[in-house]
C-alpha cells in the first residue's frame, strides 16, 4: 500500500491505495473534521496503516468514515479488536470528539457496530456512532 498526500489552501487530501482498495482522507481543518472514504476491498492492514499515518499528521476532533463503497469481507472481529487496542494508544488527542461511521450494507453496518463496541470496551476517549446515511452522520456530528 502506498500513501499519497495532496494539500490545498483550504483542505488536505491523503490517499492510501493498494491493488484492492483505497482510503481517501480529506481534512476540513476550520471545521475540525476529517472525512475518510474507503472504496473497494479493504484488508485489515489498510485500516492499521491509515490510523498510524493519521495520528502523525493533523488530527481533528471529529471524523466521518464513509464506508458506503467499501467491501469489508476480509475484515474479521479480531481485526476490529486489534484496531480498537491500537487506536486507544493514540486517541487521547481526540478526547471529547466524535467519530461517525456510515455503512450502507448489512455486513459493513454490523462490523462497524462491533468496532463501536470494542472502542467502548477500550474506553476510547471519543464518541462513536454508526449510521446508514451520510445525512444522519453529519447531523450527529453537527449537534
Amino acid at each position: 500500500m502506498r500513501i499519497m498526500a495532496q494539500a490545498t489552501p483550504d483542505a488536505t487530501l491523503l490517499r492510501i491505495k493498494d491493488p484492492m482498495g483505497e482510503i481517501e482522507t480529506t481534512y476540513d481543518l476550520p471545521g475540525n473534521l476529517t472525512i475518510i472514504k474507503a472504496v473497494g476491498k479493504m484488508e485489515p492492514g489498510d485500516f492499521r496503516e491509515w490510523t498510524a499515518s493519521y495520528y502523525t499528521g493533523p488530527v481533528t476532533l471529529h471524523t466521518l468514515w464513509d464506508l458506503t463503497q467499501a467491501d469489508l469481507s476480509q475484515i474479521q472481529a479480531a481485526d476490529l479488536r486489534d484496531d480498537a487496542a491500537h487506536t486507544k494508544l493514540l486517541a487521547d488527542v481526540r478526547k471529547g470528539g466524535k467519530t461517525a461511521i456510515v455503512s450502507a450494507n448489512t455486513l459493513a453496518y454490523g462490523m462497524s457496530r462491533m468496532l463501536e463496541a470494542f472502542y467502548e470496551l477500550e474506553e476510547i476517549p471519543f464518541d462513536v456512532q454508526v449510521f446508514h446515511s451520510l445525512e444522519e452522520a453529519r447531523a450527529w456530528l453537527d449537534a
